[in-house]
C-alpha cells in the first residue's frame, strides 16, 4: 500500500496549512473552532457532509456505540458521527500526516474525547479483539484491491447485528471506458482499484454480511456541488490536502461521473 501512502502524502504540513487558512478567515484555532467550519476540507469525499449524514443515518448508531472508521483521513466524518450521535469513533488511516492532522483538528474542535485516531492498515490489522457496534468506509475501496479480505477483517470486528456503511466511487456495471488520470484517489490506472456495486455486494456476502441497501448518490452529489459552486469561496479547500493538482483530479472525476462510467454508491450491510 506504499503507493496509496505516497498519493495521499503529497502535501506536508496539512494541519499547519489548515490553521493558517482559519487564521486568514479571522478565526483563532487556539480558542476553538466549530467542526462545521472544517467541512470544506475534512469531509474529503463527493457530497461532503451531506453524504456522510445520509450514510450514517442507516447505521443505527447511538450514544453507546463504538464506531470504526476505516480510512478516516482528516477525521471529518468521525467528528460528525461523534457530534451527531454522541458515540465514540476510532479512526484508522495509512497516512501518518492525516492521522496527525485528525488528532489536531479534534483537539481544536473540542472533539478529542469521543474520537481517537491510529496509523495502520486495516487490511492487515487484527481487529478481532475489539468489538465495534458499527463501521464506516468512505471513499477508501477504490484504493484496495482485495475487497473480500478487507470486508472479512471488518466483519470480524463487528458485534452481531453491527452495521457496516460503505460510500465509495464504483465503476458502472458494463462500462470499461478508460478514465482520465490523475483522480483524487489515484495518480495512475495502476493505483486504481475500482469495482462495481455488484462486486462489492458479492464481497460483502462472502464475508458473512447481509446487504441492507444499495443507493446511488449521484443526485445528492450534484446538488452539493452546485451549492458549493454558487456559494462564497473559502481558503479551506481540498487543495490543502491534495496539492496543486487537485483541480485536475476533480475535473477528471466529474467527467467520469457525468459520462456514466463511475457512480458514488452507498451500501449498508449487517452482520
Amino acid at each position: 500500500m506504499s503507493g496509496v501512502v505516497a498519493h495521499y502524502g503529497r502535501v506536508r504540513g496539512v494541519l499547519d496549512q489548515i490553521i493558517e487558512s482559519l487564521t486568514t478567515m479571522g478565526l483563532d484555532p487556539a480558542t476553538g473552532v466549530d467542526p462545521a467550519v472544517l467541512a470544506a476540507v475534512d469531509e474529503f469525499h463527493l457530497g461532503g457532509h451531506e453524504a456522510t449524514m445520509a450514510l450514517t443515518a442507516s447505521l443505527e448508531i447511538d450514544s453507546d456505540s463504538h464506531v470504526l472508521d476505516v480510512g478516516c483521513g482528516l477525521g471529518g466524518p468521525a467528528r460528525e458521527m461523534a457530534r451527531t450521535y454522541g458515540c465514540h469513533v476510532t479512526g484508522i488511516d495509512l497516512q501518518p500526516e492525516f492521522v496527525y492532522a485528525a488528532e489536531g483538528l479534534s483537539l481544536m474542535t473540542g472533539m478529542e474525547g469521543p474520537t481517537s485516531f491510529e496509523v495502520g492498515d486495516v487490511t492487515v490489522l487484527d481487529q478481532s479483539d475489539r468489538a465495534f457496534d458499527a463501521a464506516t468506509m468512505i471513499h477508501v475501496g477504490m484504493n484496495v484491491p482485495n475487497k473480500p479480505g478487507l470486508f472479512g477483517t471488518i466483519a470480524s470486528s463487528l458485534r452481531p447485528g453491527g452495521r457496516f456503511g460503505i460510500y465509495d466511487i464504483m465503476r458502472t456495471a458494463g462500462t470499461n471506458a478508460e478514465l482520465g488520470f490523475p483522480l483524487p484517489f489515484a495518480a495512475a490506472e495502476s493505483d486504481s482499484h475500482l469495482a462495481s456495486s455488484d462486486e462489492y455486494v458479492a464481497a460483502l456476502t462472502g464475508a458473512g454480511l447481509s446487504v441492507v441497501h444499495v443507493i446511488e448518490r449521484t443526485e445528492l452529489v450534484g446538488r452539493v456541488i452546485q451549492r458549493v459552486a454558487e456559494g462564497p469561496t473559502t481558503p479551506l479547500n481540498l487543495g490543502l490536502v491534495m496539492g496543486s493538482e487537485f483541480p485536475t483530479m476533480f475535473a477528471n472525476l466529474r467527467s467520469a461521473v457525468r459520462g456514466g462510467f463511475v457512480r458514488p454508491i452507498e451500501i449498508v450491510a449487517e452482520k
